[in-house]
């Protein structure tokens, strides 16, 4: 009997630490790959690019779409992944529903941020639509707002712990942004260089959106009512 009892005393930590084991690993592989992959195709690509191309992707370009999202999505992310989504509380779909509807002013948010960026980059270079740089900027614009379509269900698999979902998007996500630099570069098509980047960005942007809701709405057997649940009443 006090053997049986030293088992069952020892099963929740034993839970806990396979639970934590199994997200640490998750983690790790989407950190690992997520670095890796570009690094690979990287040290292909700076062959083929000039020092101003080069300064375009790694720099510009980076630091305009990692800006737009973070000043669209840091604060909502950090405050929604606050939320505690039980699969067994009889209160879940009450509080997904409450969760995507704060998750969802990122997309708003996001589209001012995004538009008031291109203006400003327009104002301050004095660029023309017709100007490949300027077309560039817009359709990198278009990309963060791909990503940002895909926001809150990326935040609500994260409050439910899907890692193997999060894992495999974001994976096949970088293998189709580093896939098409490497076509339309390898290829030779006659593109602007910063077209050819915010394509791939695009890409990238595509593919979160295309993932996140194909698993909610096809595997996971959400409906458009539950990813928009702006109708629901108290």
């Amino acid at each position: 009997m006090p053997k049986a009892s030293t088992d069952q005393s020892q099963t929740p930590g034993d839970g806990n630490q396979t639970s934590l084991s199994r997200t640490f690993k998750y983690l790790l592989a989407t950190q690992f790959l997520s670095r890796g992959i570009p690094f690979i195709f990287n040290s292909w690509i700076v062959r083929h690019l000039t020092e101003e191309d080069y300064a375009l992707y790694a720099i510009q370009f980076h630091l305009f779409v990692t800006c737009v999202l973070f000043l669209s999505r840091e604060g909502f992310r950090r405050a929604c992944m606050r939320a505690d989504l039980s699969c067994d509380s009889s209160s879940t779909v009450e509080n997904t529903a409450k969760l995507l509807k704060v998750a969802w002013m990122t997309l708003p948010l996001g589209v001012v941020i995004t538009l008031a960026a291109c203006l400003l980059i327009f104002w301050w270079q004095g660029l023309s639509y017709s100007d490949p740089f300027a077309q560039a900027i817009l359709i990198n614009g278009w990309a963060c707002i791909l990503e940002l379509l895909a926001e809150p269900l990326y935040i609500l698999s994260q409050t439910m712990l899907m890692l193997k979902l999060r894992l495999v998007v974001e994976t096949a996500a970088t293998l189709s942004r580093c896939v098409t630099m490497y076509i339309l570069i390898a290829y030779h098509f006659d593109m602007e260089k910063g077209i050819v980047f915010a394509l791939s960005q695009t890409a990238y942007g595509a593919i979160l959106f295309i993932g996140y809701w194909f698993y909610f709405l096809l595997l996971h057997s959400f409906t458009i009512s539950d990813i928009f649940p702006f109708s629901l009443r108290k």
